[in-house]
């Protein structure tokens, strides 16, 4: 990824046929280059005469003679486009041969197919962006949902970078004047203000803290909430399943222990993605198939971020009625920090009426009959704005594993910044650990990097990016 001042092409749509297509190029002589095979409409006419910002109509030929196709070229000149450098966006029909033989004449004129990542890579080089906002752009592509797309238009807007460096700024500052007093303290000068310095890390904490914590929400956000379905069998699990998916993915019996493996489905509600899980209904067996069943519905609890805990309404079973609100009691003591659902299934034949006695212990309950696709809606309803409520209180959600390592490391070093300074003890420590902070945040935006990370982040964009 070591950058060159070689002029860059690539394809800024899919390869294949289409109804158009759209040609990249960057660098200093793509405009001179384009205009070679470029023939306007408009007879005299000259690309590099143009002002910025302009589009063109003509023909793409090869030696005045060979017509390849009648084109749209679009001129982007320094500093005024996507990567800093003079651009050329070329918009052809969407035919793979006019595409490749497009491509082949550029290559042949001197220009080189770009590596994945390059345009933007150049983007950063030339200060259009910073690191995060880079990572920001290859989230944005691969966006799946509203909510993930608009936490990425946000990064790229500079949310994320411009609270860095602001405080990072502000640290700096602080870190400076330190040193100023290192070096003027055999004669006792007191430059900076320790009260000042000691409230700023006291934010900053703060601040780090609840950037760290959004990355959980950012993760669900970006993969998608894992719920899953659990309940003793026969309740009623597969059928919630299937009408909230709306597909006949699990198989619906009577009989107990149908389903012995976990189902998935994934769906969009609000925004936000859903993978589902239909499991194992949980009760003790002999039947080393259903076993293993039951052993699986466990596994997914623990990697679910909501349970759903469907329990049949219709039982007179006094034993069976204890049995249950029992496994609600352990299952609220064994997550206490999973968001968690009860819903009281079949209660068109009945009501449960015992269970009422622990509904205040409960956050979500519903009572509802799962053929009825109302009720199931005001289920997912509530998931939704569960997520969308968490969003609201968030500023800034992180979604990067990386900034998310980063800001841990940063902590690390603010809190020993922090009680080095509260203990009274060297400043000498207290300016070795601010600086390290300083560095780690300084990656975050890509003030502070490395060639190797550069190569990571880039190199999982797409080519015409």
């Amino acid at each position: 990824m070591l950058y060159d001042e070689n002029t860059i092409v690539a394809l800024g749509t899919p390869i294949g046929n289409s109804a158009i297509s759209v040609i990249r190029i960057s660098g200093k002589d793509s405009i001179s280059t384009v205009e070679d095979i470029f023939y306007s409409v408009k007879p005299g006419k000259k690309l590099v005469n143009q002002s910025t910002h302009t589009i063109h109509l003509g023909y793409i030929k090869e030696n005045n003679s060979n017509l390849l196709d009648q084109v749209l070229v679009s001129i982007f000149k320094s500093p005024f486009s996507y990567t800093g450098e003079n651009m050329i966006e070329i918009s052809c029909h969407g035919s793979y041969y006019i595409q490749k033989n497009i491509l082949q004449l550029l290559i042949k004129k001197g220009i080189r197919l770009a590596r994945p990542g390059e345009f933007t890579f150049r983007a950063f080089l030339n200060k259009k962006i910073d690191l995060s906002q880079a990572e920001a752009i290859a989230d944005l592509i691969s966006s799946e949902n509203k909510i993930y797309h608009e936490i990425s238009l946000q990064q790229i807007k500079g949310s994320l970078s411009k609270t860095i460096k602001k405080l990072r700024k502000k640290l700096l500052n602080f870190a400076s004047l330190l040193e100023l007093e290192l070096d003027f303290s055999e004669e006792n000068a007191i430059i900076y203000n320790k009260s000042e310095l000691f409230s700023f890390l006291q934010e900053l904490k703060e601040i780090l803290k609840n950037l760290i914590k959004s990355f959980s929400l950012g993760k669900m956000i970006k993969k998608g909430v894992h719920v899953v379905i659990i309940g003793e069998p026969n309740v009623g699990k597969s059928t919630f399943f299937n009408k909230v998916i709306k597909e006949d993915r699990s198989i619906i019996s009577h009989i107990e222990g149908t389903t012995r493996d976990c189902v998935e489905g994934k769906i969009i509600i609000d925004g936000i993605i859903f993978h589902f899980w239909d499991t194992a209904g949980i009760r003790n067996s002999k039947d080393p198939i259903e076993k293993m069943g039951v052993e699986r519905t466990m596994k997914k609890i623990e990697e679910s971020q909501v349970i759903l805990y469907i329990l049949d309404s219709s039982i007179r079973n006094r034993i069976k009625q204890k049995k249950i609100i029992n496994d609600i009691l352990n299952i609220y003591n064994k997550y206490p920090l999973k968001n968690i659902f009860i819903i009281a299934n079949k209660s068109d034949i009945s009501s449960f009426k015992d269970f009422y006695n622990i509904k205040s212990k409960i956050s979500y309950f519903f009572e509802i009959s799962a053929e009825n696709r109302q009720e199931i809606k005001n289920i997912l309803y509530s998931l939704s704005h569960l997520y969308l409520e968490k969003l609201k209180k968030k500023k800034i959600v992180v979604t990067q594993i990386r900034h998310y390592e980063i800001l841990k490391l940063s902590l690390k070093e603010i809190l020993l910044a922090y009680e080095v300074l509260n203990k009274g003890l060297s400043e000498d420590l207290v300016s070795i650990y601010i600086k390290e902070a300083l560095r780690y945040l300084g990656e975050i935006t890509g003030e502070i990097t490395n060639e190797d990370i550069l190569k990571n982040i880039f190199s999982k964009f797409c080519i015409g990016k």
